[in-house]
């Protein structure tokens, strides 16, 4: 639910936290068995905001998953080398009575995107790349990380399971703040992994925090619910506000300002503390809210101060206010905070949830839902009919990438829906988050239900049906690639027109060294260089790779899924795709290839198999070059530039044949190479430039400018090639680093 001002108040309430400092377990200990073990319970996507923002990866180009995971990796093998053994909960499927705050969160990110893609400078907004999720839970299942996913929201699952096991709980939501958590809760930006292997971490005492405030730790949840929340809105809550007056309060005790000023939400937070204490029971206690604020509502409508709202005839009308409705709003917010023992087991084989799909909810559906075989995104479609697009950093003049991967997902609908459709797609539309109904494929394909009762065919059976969706792979790929390939080659047909400096920034993308590629450093703000058409490209190939997970699982992963961090480096593609789609010389290609260390003939053998009978679709060419031991860019350039030129020269020359030509009725009888020769003669005699010469003609001025602008434009390839050079030096340099260190240990 989240409470808008309460983590920013306790974070100045010293007294409120506990600090403690452990080192990693140490040989000897281990040796004795004194190894301490200490329980976290995890909200998954809190964890996943944190390690993705904080550690700044770039989020512009569509994301860095590789160098995510690496840090992902990191970060748990120290908390586990100190002893914390975690328990991962992960968010489920949609909750109906948040799906108004869900689209006006994607709509805000569009604003998010809109910024981040047009402001001139850099606001620090972010977004979250779409397979961070993916490339999050690949890196907790290598290290043999327990992970479970929730029916619906995560965080009251792990409230819960921490409640019962007696153990810390670890999120970002101030929610955990008013749960009753014997063994306390961490923020995520409390518990950091130093340099030297010890993990600090600071816990919230929620007893001190009330002490400190005057309050019982059983009134707290009724405090949260009136500072407003998800379930109790500010249009109801303001009369109450309104009542406590506008007189200043003195802070509690261990509350320290840090040089700040005290905000009206701090104010309000102590003026709330101070009515609660003046009632004995909670039931009072709401009576007296709830006449307090009726009281002071219908004064201000009486004197004109209600705030004036647009009705749905869009006329303005004084906004609405019920004593009943802010009741009944508060005692949902309490019961969201009271924590049931149920939800501690909520990760089991059964669930709660419904669905009217054929198959319905058995327990083995469900087991392959908890155990990350089986998306969130399918479960959500067979439980509530609906897929979400999640917002990209794309065009946002251009219809939403995710239209180009819609056929795949309409498979998976038929598959966990049996036929029995349509589903509701959450997508973008313009600048805003809309519906839109599209119904399941009409290919005969298994329904899940068959699929689990293994009658939907075998592996090689399934995998069939998906490479027939998909599309062949590449020819000679290794097996964790030939999904990846199948979907790029879909990429290119369902782009209708790629480029080859395109392709090439992918299949040189998938053969980085997983060294250079981790280590890299990855700069948040958005490149100078971005190109809005190529990111929107981009986002259309994610969607595809996306949809194709999502078609795979459905299909019970007939075929090895792909690593993302392999699939789709954002920073690097866009990089190489901005160097090279306009490079010339001979050896532009194999040079970028050798600064960013990768194998030219393994990377010429990837783009023939890539664009192997789609070469109509693919601008531009790759191909050996004249010596035969490298490759270059072919006669048409990386995009088809060059062949274009000469295309309008052929037609001009067409048009020249067909006018009068020099020479009279003598100039029909010289051949072309004559004619060459001829112009060239000319050309050396006009060679000697005339003591004065005239001004330029508009097409020769014309001419110098197209001369300045390659001119310019080679400056700034030259630049950038520098850039990247230093770039290389500073990795190779930390690579050093990196190996001077591990020898001292």
């Amino acid at each position: 639910m989240g409470v808008r001002g309460l983590t920013a108040f306790i974070d100045r309430c010293s007294s409120a936290w506990d600090v403690q400092a452990v080192k990693p377990v140490t040989p000897e200990e281990v040796k004795a068995g004194k190894a301490r073990v200490i329980k976290l319970v995890v909200d998954g996507m809190a964890m996943l905001y944190h390690l993705y923002f904080t550690n700044n990866f770039n989020c512009v180009c569509g994301g860095q998953y590789a160098q995510f995971a690496e840090h992902v990796r990191a970060y748990v093998v120290g908390l586990q080398k100190c002893g914390f053994s975690l328990f991962v909960v992960m968010d489920g499927t949609e909750n109906p009575a948040k799906l108004a705050t869900m689209i006006n969160r994607e709509n805000d990110k569009i604003k998010t995107i809109k910024q981040l893609t047009t402001a001139d400078k850099y606001s620090g907004k972010k977004q979250l790349p779409l397979l961070a999720r993916v490339a999050f839970l690949e890196a907790l299942e290598k290290l043999g990380v327990k992970v479970a996913f929730a029916d619906r929201e995560a965080d009251v699952v792990a409230a819960a399971m921490s409640k019962m096991h007696a153990c810390c709980a670890l999120s970002q939501d101030s929610d955990f703040f008013v749960y009753d958590l014997p063994a306390g809760y961490i923020p995520i930006t409390n518990l950091e992994v130093a340099r030297n292997g010890a993990v600090s971490a600071k816990r919230y005492n929620k007893a001190k925090f009330c002490a400190d405030l005057g309050v019982k730790p059983g009134t707290f949840p009724l405090l949260a619910s009136v500072m407003g929340n998800d379930y109790v809105p500010q249009s109801l809550l303001r009369p109450f506000h309104v009542s406590l007056g506008e007189e200043d309060v003195k802070m509690p005790a261990g509350w320290q300002d840090n040089g700040k000023e005290v905000t009206i939400r701090d104010q309000l937070l102590v003026k709330i503390a101070g009515f609660l204490v003046k009632h004995t029971s909670q039931k009072e206690a709401v009576d007296a809210i709830c006449t307090a604020a009726d009281t002071q509502y219908k004064a201000d409508l009486e004197a004109g101060l209600v705030p004036m709202v647009k009705g749905e005839d869009g006329e303005e009308k004084p906004e609405e206010f019920s004593k009943a409705a802010l009741e009944e709003a508060i005692n949902t917010s309490l019961a969201q905070y009271t924590l049931n023992p149920k939800d501690a087991t909520a990760v089991g084989p059964t669930t709660e949830l419904k669905t009217d799909a054929p198959a319905g909810l058995p327990e083995k559906l469900v087991t392959l839902y908890r155990d990350g075989k089986l998306d969130w995104q399918l479960l959500n479609v067979m439980v509530n009919k609906s897929f979400w697009c999640h917002t990209q950093v794309e065009d946002l003049e251009r219809d939403s990438a995710w239209e180009v991967g819609r056929e795949l997902r309409q498979k998976a609908y038929k598959i966990m829906l049996e036929g029995k459709g349509p589903v509701t797609e959450y997508v973008r539309k313009g600048l805003k988050f809309e519906t839109e109904a599209v119904e399941a494929a009409s290919d005969a394909l298994p329904g899940i239900g068959a699929l689990i009762a293994d009658k939907g065919g075998d592996q090689a059976a399934r995998a069939k049906l998906l490479y027939a969706a998909v599309g062949a792979a590449a020819a000679g790929v290794e097996e964790d690639m030939q999904l990846l390939t199948a979907c790029v080659r879909y990429w290119i047909s369902a782009m209708k027109e790629v480029t080859a400096a395109e392709v090439a920034a992918l299949c040189a993308s998938m053969l980085q060294k997983k060294e250079d590629q981790t280590t890299r450093v990855s700069k948040e703000a958005r490149p100078p260089w971005l190109s809005v058409t190529m990111a929107w490209r981009l986002a259309g190939l994610q969607s595809i790779l996306s949809s194709a997970l999502l078609l795979n699982q459905a299909l019970l992963a007939p075929v090895k899924p792909f690593s993302v961090g392999t699939a789709y480096d954002g920073e690097f593609i866009h990089r190489f795709h901005h160097l090279q789609h306009r490079a010339k010389g001979v050896t532009a290609l194999s040079d970028q290839l050798r600064k960013d260390s990768i194998d030219s003939t393994a990377f010429f053998a990837l783009y023939k198999a890539i664009v192997a009978g789609l070469e109509e679709l693919v601008k531009g060419e790759v191909m050996p070059n004249l010596e035969g031991d490298s490759i270059m860019w072919g006669a048409s350039g990386p995009e088809g530039k060059i062949e274009v030129d000469k295309i309008e020269a052929e037609k001009k020359a067409a048009e020249a044949k067909a006018q009068p030509k020099m020479g009279g009725n003598f100039g029909g009888l010289l051949d072309p190479e004559e004619e060459e020769e001829d112009e060239e003669e000319e050309e050396e005699e006009e060679a000697t430039p005339p003591p004065a010469p005239a001004p330029a003609p508009a097409t020769e001025n014309e001419g110098k400018k197209k001369k300045k602008t390659k001119e310019e434009d080679d400056a700034e390839l030259a630049r950038l090639m520098a850039e990247m050079e230093q770039v290389d030096a500073k990795r190779q340099e930390q690579k050093k680093k990196e190996k001077e260190r591990k020898k001292k240990k």
